[in-house]
């Protein structure tokens, strides 16, 4: 392809991304437990889907430092969202799992994410909804192996 269709098509993924990308927040934003930001419902979505998941868990998927963790966990904590359970073998680890009150939130808000998300996905053929997903998976993949690969590299290089 050459390269003035390629930063064409780059400035529209750009627009269309950033523009979607706040909508969409805002959106969800409003669905949310008012007492709920976006990143403690992802947080607290993450340890429901991977009971006993640890801060340095959430710090590598989330893509930010355990202090923001720490920070992040602790609200959820106040909030009876969440428990932390020491490690027997080592009691420097602590995992993370979610509190029945934090399950009937995670629930609550998963239903409306969906009702949110149906309702533009239904404007949409099945066939592009399911290229729609396969294209997103795909340059998230080549994302994740982009990372592995520099951290592969970065790491033979110390």
């Amino acid at each position: 392809m050459e390269q003035n269709k390629i930063a064409q098509l780059i400035q529209r993924y750009a627009d269309v991304y950033l523009m979607m990308e706040k909508k969409v927040s805002s959106m969800i934003t409003e669905k949310l437990d008012k007492e709920l930001t976006l990143d403690q419902y992802y947080s607290l979505r993450y340890i429901n889907l991977h009971p006993g998941c640890t801060s340095t868990d959430l710090a590598n998927v989330c893509n930010v430092n355990k202090s923001a963790v720490t920070s992040m966990t602790n609200r959820l904590f106040t909030k009876n969202y969440i428990v932390r359970e020491h490690d027997q073998a080592d009691r420097r680890n602590v995992h993370l799992y979610v509190t029945p009150e934090g399950k009937d939130v995670v629930s609550r808000m998963e239903k409306q994410l969906q009702d949110l998300v149906r309702s533009y996905f239904e404007k949409l053929e099945e066939k592009e909804m399911e290229s729609f997903i396969q294209t997103y998976e795909k340059i998230y993949q080549v994302i994740i192996e982009e990372e592995a690969q520099s951290t592969n590299e970065s790491n033979h290089k110390g």
